[in-house]
């Protein structure tokens, strides 16, 4: 896979598109996207709701979850507001729920 910078995949992010990156290429980024919350699913690793930054002359901070859909595999999806990624949060753990009751 290319390289991934902050600036790239927040560029991505600002344009709407979900981006998949390898574990370690959020490894790398991960410092520049503080975690809110860590939820672990018990099935597809940890959802973290992280802040990210907007590209742009002012310092704003928006919203992204960073899901585990494979081992080794990220795919970072952008919000503007955290009440859509607390949404789509909850969705998942519903469904993840469902997994384990069969």
């Amino acid at each position: 896979m290319k390289k991934l910078t902050t600036e790239a995949l927040c560029q991505r992010l600002a344009a709407g598109e979900i981006v998949p990156c390898s574990a370690a290429q959020w490894e790398e980024l991960a410092g520049d996207f503080p975690v809110k919350t860590a939820i672990a699913t018990g099935l597809a690793g940890d959802l973290l709701l992280v802040r990210r930054p907007v590209p742009g002359p002012r310092k704003t901070l928006a919203w992204a979850l960073v899901e585990q859909p494979g081992p080794g595999l990220r795919v970072v999806r952008p919000f503007a507001r955290e009440a859509e990624a607390k949404a789509l949060i909850a969705e998942r753990m519903a469904a993840y729920e469902r997994m384990w009751d069969g």
